[in-house]
């Protein structure tokens, strides 16, 4: 199967579980998991970071309650061959009220969120031919009057992104104020007629605990850190092997230049440790037998052609992420995240956790926690501590080089800052001693520049410096017969920088030189940038990284050639 047909199976659009199966897209069964939210009667609740498949999770539990896992309306079920289709057996006929309360409140005042609110109930009485509730009065009235007039046991009340409301207004006091009153009538609502619901189940990014709500949401399981849905969203090693086996042996023969034909099970098996390195690594009850990849990160590895390894995700979170950590943190205490997520683990109070939401963050660990910066590290207790630790490479490298541009292209004026004039001048003059004396000035002004210890965090360090300055730097870029650790262009000079990281733990020079030669001998075997998608002139450099202890920093670096265009 070649690349365009592989690449149109992927669910990589917002779409719903009907139409994924319809469509023939994969979808990986996660249905067990819906058999367990399904068949409970109590209300549950589910936070995950953006993008980890929420929806799809949402969407399959609406299809399973319209209409069942028999065969309907004159196709198969969509959950024909799907775990969940032998062990499903009630036959009961539900109505389904799903709400998206990220759209309903997109771009809107909470009045106008409100007003959407009621249209969505009326619309549901008008379809479900129930009496419509009187519109002039508030919408905590409009849902009550909706389930006075249904029967015991008929509802599923099914609501997605039901914090967005919140993040949308967390920086207005009184619209938060507002929009926490909304969500209290709608929790105290499902509290109060909890007879009238067959299933309820939210799904959001922040924990609900501290948003206000009071007693209103005490009837709701919270199984966000419950071990059994570990894996609930995410996609495991197994799954990936599962139901991605051909994109997988398509980017192991991209990447290892071979012929799909002769792709081996060791190359995949290698790919996935990269994709691991990358992408993998989440855990959110702490257990090391349910890590799971980000799917989106996952999905748009295997949509790029070129296989190229590099942040997805993270580009797609950094907004409003940046905006709660300047908000509630100050570069100070930035500065430490940055110290401590590079040394790896380290632990809090477990009610620091759960009881902190994206509005009222407790502390910045249970923020990067929430948005997905942050993963759990060791079983997770909430009367205990709570293990923390970056996922990921992809993570790693994008808080990293978001709290750079914080740092750097947000609070100090490059312009001005001598270590920064002296990076652009080296790299101008493309002399590979100054660029070697510019870079390791620089680093040394980095908050966690004591840090480094291996060769991702050679690159990552570079790659901030080079944000911080204002470039565009593009990590693992495949080029002809290899990969760059990272490219980046100069325009004023018409040149493209092309660089080799080697890493080196010993600070015997005789070392250190056999590494710089193996780099530069490396990028003239390997041709990288030489793919048409360069300027005119490219420059390519070898990069040796000491983390000997007193001698940490870039100890050599070389130019392998000066190609004219």
């Amino acid at each position: 199967m070649g690349f365009r047909k592989l690449k149109l199976k992927l669910p990589t659009a917002s779409q719903t579980f009907a139409k994924l199966r319809s469509k023939g897209k994969v979808y990986v069964d996660k249905t067990a998991f819906v058999y367990e939210l399904a068949a409970s009667d109590c209300p549950h609740i589910l936070t995950r970071p953006r993008r980890f498949g929420k929806s799809t999770l949402l969407s399959t539990i609406e299809e399973l309650f319209l209409h069942g896992v028999e065969p309907y309306e004159g196709h198969d079920s969509y959950f024909k061959g799907l775990a969940i289709e032998k062990l499903w057996h009630d036959d009961g006929t539900y109505l389904v009220l799903h709400l998206d309360l990220a759209n309903l409140n997109s771009g809107r005042t909470v009045a106008r969120f409100e007003e959407e609110l009621k249209k969505a109930i009326a619309s549901f009485c008008r379809a479900c031919e129930l009496a419509e509730p009187d519109n002039s009065s508030d919408f905590g009235a409009c849902f009550y009057s909706m389930l006075e007039h249904l029967a015991p046991n008929s509802l599923v009340f099914l609501i997605d992104e039901f914090d967005a409301p919140l993040l949308h207004h967390y920086n207005q006091e009184q619209e938060l104020e507002r929009c926490k009153d909304l969500m209290c009538q709608l929790f105290s609502a499902v509290k109060s007629h909890d007879d009238k619901f067959r299933c309820v189940f939210f799904t959001g990014t922040t924990r609900f605990q501290e948003l206000g709500l009071g007693t209103a949401a005490n009837n709701f399981t919270d199984v966000s850190q419950a071990p059994g849905f570990a894996a609930c969203c995410g996609y495991t090693t197994d799954e990936l092997k599962q139901y991605f086996a051909q994109n997988l042996r398509y980017a192991a023969s991209i990447q290892d230049g071979c012929a799909l034909e002769t792709v081996s099970e060791a190359q995949v098996d290698a790919l996935l440790k990269r994709l691991s390195a990358w992408y993998g690594g989440y855990s959110f009850a702490g257990s090391q037998e349910n890590l799971v990849f980000s799917t989106w990160s996952v999905l748009r590895f295997f949509a790029n052609e070129q296989a190229t390894l590099r942040p997805y995700w993270v580009t797609e979170e950094g907004g409003r992420f940046l905006q709660l950590l300047k908000r509630f943190f100050a570069r100070t205490e930035l500065e430490q995240i940055i110290a401590q997520v590079s040394q790896g683990e380290f632990v809090l109070g477990g009610k620091e956790l759960v009881q902190a939401s994206l509005i009222t963050p407790k502390n910045p660990y249970s923020l990067l926690f929430q948005t997905g910066y942050l993963t759990l590290s060791k079983r997770f207790r909430a009367a205990g501590k709570a293990h923390l630790a970056c996922p990921n490479r992809e993570t790693l490298w994008g808080l990293t080089n978001l709290l750079a541009r914080h740092f750097f292209s947000l609070e100090l004026d490059l312009c001005t800052n001598s270590s920064s004039r002296k990076v652009l001048a080296a790299l101008t003059s493309l002399d590979a001693e100054q660029i070697r004396a510019a870079f390791n000035e620089a680093i040394g002004t980095l908050p966690y520049s004591h840090r480094p210890e291996n060769e991702f965090w050679a690159v990552d360090l570079i790659i901030m410096l080079l944000f911080g300055l204002g470039y565009k730097p593009r990590v693992e870029v495949m080029s002809l017969n290899g990969r760059a650790d990272c490219v980046f262009d100069l325009p004023g000079l018409q040149t493209t920088i092309v660089l080799e990281f080697k890493y080196e733990e010993s600070s015997d020079p005789k070392k250190l030189d056999a590494k710089l030669a193996e780099a530069l001998q490396q990028i003239k075997d390997r041709k990288y940038a030489l793919d048409g998608n360069s300027e005119p002139r490219v420059a390519r450099f070898g990069i040796v990284f000491c983390g000997a202890p007193g001698a940490r920093g870039i100890a050599r670096l070389g130019m392998a050639d000066l190609i004219e265009r």
